[in-house]
């Protein structure tokens, strides 16, 4: 039951910020500027390893009104926690195209700002069984360290921070990004974005439970 009431979506989706629409991804997503990731932020000024010269800190997420957009949700969720939980958890049981899809992802920008955030979005998800939701971070202490019952419709996918290697032995769901000269480890699951007009398709792998790790091809 929620504490708070909502009269449209729009009134929901103003209290989170509003929502983000990668041209990848089939449905939408919520995400902040990556300019407040806490490990991403590091890893950026290190050459050779997946952070270091980010699609989220150059192009288009650089405008001002991008990064404004960015900036509005994260204060959305900072300023009033527990509107933003009842708010997304209202646009997850009525926004037709999230309830369609069955499927939503937390930051194609941005990252986990610690443990409150984290338990923020695993109540969202025990509150919405019906749509599965996909977190990568970076983020290797916290979600180490969290002691959570994650919910099981929550997968928190954590990224290889080197290219060209595997996470398979250190978290339950992760993700790598290799060269196209590499070969992938065994049971590693490739992403087929880089064959399909760079966009998910049917393809729901970084959803699922089923896989253990998905391996990006580098740009």
């Amino acid at each position: 039951m929620l504490l708070y009431n909502f009269d449209s979506l729009k009134e929901a989706e103003t209290t989170v910020g509003g929502l983000s629409a990668p041209s990848k991804m089939p449905s939408y997503a919520w995400s902040i500027s990556a300019r407040r990731c806490n490990v991403g932020s590091k890893l950026a000024k290190k050459e050779g390893t997946v952070c270091y010269n980010c699609y989220a800190l150059k192009g288009r997420y650089m405008f001002n009104n991008v990064q404004g957009a960015l900036e509005r949700r994260f204060n959305a969720w900072s300023d009033n926690r527990e509107k933003f939980v009842d708010a997304m958890v209202y646009i997850m049981h009525n926004k037709q195209h999230i309830k369609d899809k069955g499927v939503f992802r937390w930051f194609d920008s941005g990252d986990l700002q610690g443990l409150p955030m984290l338990e923020d979005i695993n109540n969202i998800a025990w509150a919405s069984p019906h749509v599965k939701f996909w977190l990568p971070t970076k983020e290797y202490t916290l979600v180490k360290d969290q002691s959570l019952e994650i919910a099981p419709n929550l997968i928190i996918r954590v990224s290889n921070p080197n290219k060209n290697k595997s996470f398979k032995d250190n978290f339950e769901y992760v993700s790598a990004v290799f060269e196209k000269d590499f070969i992938i480890p065994k049971d590693s699951y490739m992403c087929p974005s880089s064959k399909q007009g760079n966009e998910c398709g049917s393809c729901r792998a970084c959803w699922s439970s089923k896989i253990k790790e998905v391996v990006y091809l580098a740009h």
